[in-house]
């Protein structure tokens, strides 16, 4: 008589193949849920940028919106809506002003007065801008935090701007300049003033002084004597106002 073979091998190669059937079947929507109910950064359009941090979810050509005004960055000629198209613009996506901030201040005098009353003139491209208001009390040859800034926008369209900054001094006679520009010997204006014709760069947070915080000024260094001598840290900023 014949052996009878036994029918487990193809029952169990049967069953191997329904297992594969089954899946590649599902296998496709085990990963659809894993990434629509696991995956916490679903990216609907599959362009990159998580769903929420795309301001466009299911459009894959855009996914920031710089303005706020539903037009996608790489659609809007202007991103900041400033009114200056982006190709003319040297902050495409902010509204470019220019801060200028003084952080320190110190009167140097030779006629024993103990205090002086202040202020600065502030001129962005020629608009004046009084900082304080009124006139600020200080002790001479002692050097004092002022923390005074004035923010002003800009013409985007222009990478250079003119800043002056002027310092007086309160005297019943009338106000008279202190000379806090150490590089210039001239006793005119000009020569106690600092005057900068400032690149505005192309990004929030570029300044002048460009390799340090603060640049300091010092009208002492310029060797002219009996004259009043003052010395400023300051500092020139491009913002987003």
């Amino acid at each position: 008589m014949k052996e009878i073979k036994s029918g487990k091998n193809p029952l169990l190669l049967f069953l191997a193949i329904i297992v594969i059937i089954i899946v590649i079947v599902i296998a496709p929507f085990v990963y659809q849920s894993y990434k629509e109910v696991l995956n916490p950064t679903h990216d609907r359009d599959g362009d990159g940028v998580p769903d929420d941090k795309d301001a466009f979810p299911d459009d894959p050509l855009e996914w920031k919106d710089s303005d706020g005004d539903g037009i996608g960055d790489n659609a809007d000629s202007d991103d900041d809506n400033d009114g200056v198209l982006d190709s003319q613009d040297y902050l495409p996506y902010a509204n470019a002003g220019i801060m200028v901030e003084i952080k320190k201040l110190r009167i140097n005098e030779y006629w024993g007065q103990k205090t002086a009353k202040i202020f600065f003139k502030i001129y962005i491209d020629n608009e004046e801008i009084q900082l304080p208001e009124e006139y600020m009390e200080v002790n001479i040859d002692e050097d004092i935090n002022i923390n005074l800034n004035v923010t002003r926008n800009i013409d985007d369209k222009e990478g250079y701007h003119n800043i002056r900054i002027e310092l007086y001094r309160f005297y019943l006679i009338g106000d008279k300049l202190v000379d806090i520009n150490g590089k210039d010997s001239e006793k005119s204006a000009e020569g106690k003033t600092i005057e900068i014709n400032y690149y505005i760069g192309n990004k929030v947070g570029y300044q002048y002084p460009y390799d340090k915080e603060y640049e300091v000024s010092d009208g002492f260094d310029d060797g002219n004597t009996l004259e009043m001598d003052g010395r400023i840290y300051f500092r020139i900023v491009t913002v987003a106002v």
